[in-house]
C-alpha cells in the first residue's frame, strides 16, 4: 500500500470521527467499518486464521502495555465518539465503553489477521484499549456534572428595558369615598377651602452630634471587608456545586451502581490475577555446538613445480659430452658433461604442466638440439629414490636434422645439492 493511499485513508477516518462528534449517525458505523478494513487493505487482502495468545497477562505485563500511549489516545477518543453516539442512553458510559471494548478486540483480531499494526493477536493488547476508555469516561463525567445546570435555572436571552408608560390623564374628577379627607394640593383648586400653613416652631432643637476621631472608619476595614466577601462567594460557589453533585447522583443512582458493580467485579478479576502464581520459566538447555572440523590438509605439491634435478636411467653420450641430468625449476636446463668440464644449457622453449613437460634446448657450441617431451605418472612430488617420476621422449639432432640419440627414458628425481 503506497504512502499516499495510507494518508488518503487516514484523512477519511479522521473525517468520519468529525462527524461522529458532531452527532452524525451514519458517521459511526462507516468509521468503524473502513477502519477495521484498513488493516487487511495494507496487505491487498492477504489474511490468514489469527492465532490469538488468550494467556492472562503478569503486573509486569500490564506496566509495560500501560506504556502504550498511541493505543491509550486512539480508544480514548473513540470512547468520546461512542458516548456522543449514545446520548440518548440513560446509561450511555456503560455502552460506550463496552462498545469500545468490542472495537478493540475487532482490531486485535484483525491485526492477527494481517500481520499489521501490533503484528500479533493477544489479550493482554485490551488493556491500553480498556485504560483509554476508562480515563475518557472519567473526564467527560466530571466535565459533564462541572457544566450541568440545576433543573430550576431557565437560561432566558435578556430584553431592554422598556420605559414606562405614562398614565393617561383621566377627564373625571374622582371622589374620596365618605369620612376620607383628601390632602390638600399644594396649589389648590379653585372653589375648595384650602387650609393655612401651620405656624413655624422656633424653639431650640438638639443639637447635631459630629462623630469622634475614634469612631470614624480607617483605611484598613475596607481591604478586610473585600476578603470577606470573597471567601464567602467562594462558599457560595463550592456550595452550589455540592448541590448539584448531590442532585446528580440522586438522579443517577442507578448508573452509579451499575458503574459501580462492573468497577468492583473488575477490581476482583484483577485481584484474583494478580495473585495467580506466576508460571514456572521454560529453562532450556542451550545445545552444545558441535566440535569445529579440522582445517582440511594442505595439498601435496605437484612434482612439476618442485626444485631439484632429475637424472636419466641411461646417460648417453653424444659429440664427447655425456647427459648427466635434466633440472625443471627454477630455470629449465639440461647438463652435459665431460671429463674436468660441465656444461649447462639453456631451454628457450619450455612448457611445463602438472601432468607434461615439453623442452626444446640448443646446444650451439657443438652444435646440436635436445628435445624432450615426457609425462609425470603421479603429480605429487615422492621422498622415493628408487621410483621413476618422468618418462620422457629424449631426442638428440644435428644442424642439418639428423637424429643422434632417440630413445624413451625413464628420471629419477633428487632434492637440490
Amino acid at each position: 500500500m503506497s504512502p499516499l493511499a495510507v494518508r488518503v485513508g487516514a484523512g477519511v477516518l479522521a473525517l468520519l470521527a468529525l462527524l461522529a462528534l458532531r452527532g452524525k449517525r451514519w458517521a459511526y458505523p462507516a468509521f468503524v467499518v473502513l477502519g477495521l478494513l484498513y488493516f487487511p487493505a495494507q496487505t491487498h487482502f492477504h489474511v490468514h486464521v489469527p492465532k490469538c495468545e488468550q494467556l492472562l497477562p503478569t503486573m509486569h505485563a500490564l506496566v509495560l502495555s500501560l506504556h502504550n500511549y498511541a493505543y491509550i489516545a486512539l480508544f480514548a477518543g473513540f470512547y468520546w465518539m461512542s458516548w456522543v453516539q449514545f446520548g440518548r442512553s440513560d446509561a450511555r458510559g456503560v455502552w460506550a465503553l463496552l462498545a469500545t471494548l468490542l472495537v478493540g478486540a475487532l482490531v486485535e483480531i484483525t491485526e492477527g489477521m494481517t500481520m499489521t499494526g501490533r503484528g500479533h493477536c493477544r489479550l493482554r493488547d485490551l488493556v491500553p484499549d480498556a485504560a483509554g476508555a476508562l480515563g475518557a469516561a472519567l473526564l467527560l463525567a466530571v466535565w459533564s456534572r462541572l457544566t450541568r445546570k440545576p433543573g430550576y435555572v431557565r437560561l432566558v436571552r435578556p430584553h431592554a428595558a422598556a420605559a414606562p408608560r405614562p398614565a393617561a390623564p383621566t377627564s373625571r374628577a374622582v371622589i374620596p369615598p365618605r369620612g376620607v379627607v383628601p390632602a390638600p394640593s399644594p396649589r389648590g383648586l379653585p372653589g375648595l377651602y384650602v387650609p393655612p400653613p401651620p405656624t413655624p416652631d422656633f424653639s431650640p432643637g438638639p443639637s447635631p452630634v459630629t462623630p469622634s476621631a475614634d469612631t470614624a472608619p480607617t483605611h484598613e476595614v475596607a481591604p478586610r471587608l473585600a476578603v470577606v466577601q470573597h471567601l464567602q462567594a467562594i462558599l457560595r460557589r463550592l456550595r452550589q456545586m455540592l448541590q448539584r453533585l448531590w442532585v446528580t447522583i440522586r438522579g443517577r443512582r442507578r448508573t452509579i451502581v451499575v458503574g459501580g458493580i462492573l468497577l468492583a467485579v473488575v477490581g476482583a478479576g484483577a485481584l484474583v490475577i494478580l495473585r495467580l502464581p506466576a508460571p514456572a520459566p521454560v529453562v532450556t538447555q542451550p545445545t552444545e555446538a558441535p566440535p569445529p572440523e579440522p582445517p582440511p590438509p594442505p595439498p601435496r605439491p605437484l612434482q612439476s613445480e618442485a626444485e631439484g634435478y632429475y637424472e636419466p636411467s641411461y646417460k648417453f653420450t653424444v659429440s664427447d659430452r655425456r647427459f648427466t641430468r635434466l633440472t625443471l625449476r627454477p630455470q629449465p636446463f639440461v647438463t652435459f658433461s665431460r671429463p674436468g668440464t660441465r656444461d649447462e644449457v639453456g631451454c628457450a622453449d619450455a612448457r611445463i604442466s602438472p601432468a607434461a613437460v615439453h623442452l626444446r634446448c640448443e646446444f650451439e657450441r657443438v652444435g646440436i638440439m635436445v628435445t624432450i617431451e615426457g609425462q609425470f605418472p603421479s603429480r605429487s612430488v615422492t621422498s622415493r629414490l628408487d621410483a621413476p617420476v618422468l618418462n620422457a621422449m629424449v631426442t638428440v639432432t644435428n644442424t642439418r636434422g639428423e637424429t643422434l640419440f632417440r630413445a624413451r627414458q625413464p628420471f629419477y628425481w633428487h632434492a637440490p645439492d
